[in-house]
Formats: C-alpha cells, sequence, structure tokens
C-alpha cells in the first residue's frame, strides 16, 4: 500500500463537479459516438453522485497533493467516520482513475 500513498491524483479539467437539488454529481461529457442513446435519453453528461466524504476527496485531487496527504485532510475533517481511512481512500481514487475522472502522478511512472 504504500506505493499508492506517493501518488499525486489530478483531476480530469473535462469533469465539473455541480451541486443540483442539494446533492454533489461529477458530470461526465458523454463525446463518444456510442453514447448517441445515452445522449438523447439523458443529456450531454453522465452524473455521478458523491457523498460529503467523496465530494471533499475531489476538491483535494487538484494535482499538488499525493495521497498520503488528502488522507490527512480527510482524518482531519471525518476522523473515525473515515476509517478505514486508505484503504476506503486508495479505493475511491482507484475508482476514479479506472473512469478516466483522475490522472494519477508517479503511477505510469512506477508501472514503466
Amino acid at each position: 500500500m504504500d506505493e499508492y500513498l506517493a501518488l499525486i491524483p489530478k483531476r480530469n479539467d473535462e469533469i465539473e463537479l455541480r451541486k443540483i437539488n442539494g446533492k454533489y454529481y461529477l458530470l461526465i461529457p458523454m463525446k463518444s459516438k456510442l453514447d448517441f442513446l445515452a445522449r438523447k435519453l439523458h443529456g450531454e453528461y453522465r452524473r455521478l453522485e458523491l457523498d460529503e466524504l467523496g465530494t471533499f476527496v475531489w476538491d483535494l485531487c487538484d494535482g499538488t497533493r499525493t495521497i498520503e496527504q488528502i488522507g490527512k485532510k480527510v482524518k482531519e475533517r471525518f476522523g473515525e467516520e473515515a476509517e478505514p481511512l486508505y484503504e476506503r481512500l486508495i479505493t475511491f481514487i482507484f475508482e476514479l482513475y479506472k473512469r478516466n475522472l483522475v490522472l494519477l502522478g508517479g503511477w505510469d511512472e512506477q508501472r514503466d
């Protein structure tokens, strides 16, 4: 797990966080030609709802902090509610990464 703590997540600039009806959503543009029908039904964006912790982490993924530094801020804000802290944080950030919502500085370099 230690190798993940040094990674630096950075939000994809195409993704927007927006509050809609009291809830926070990541708005993910649907640009693929395969998304034609989904665009007709749902508009130009897919929505991914974030809870308070997820929204807090998203804001911290600005490309200047490591996962370890983000974890410390999460711990300060949420305390025991965030436990198991790093397991949850790493899982969440890697889910964002798999969906191309964040880049991970240091990840591709470690894999080469």
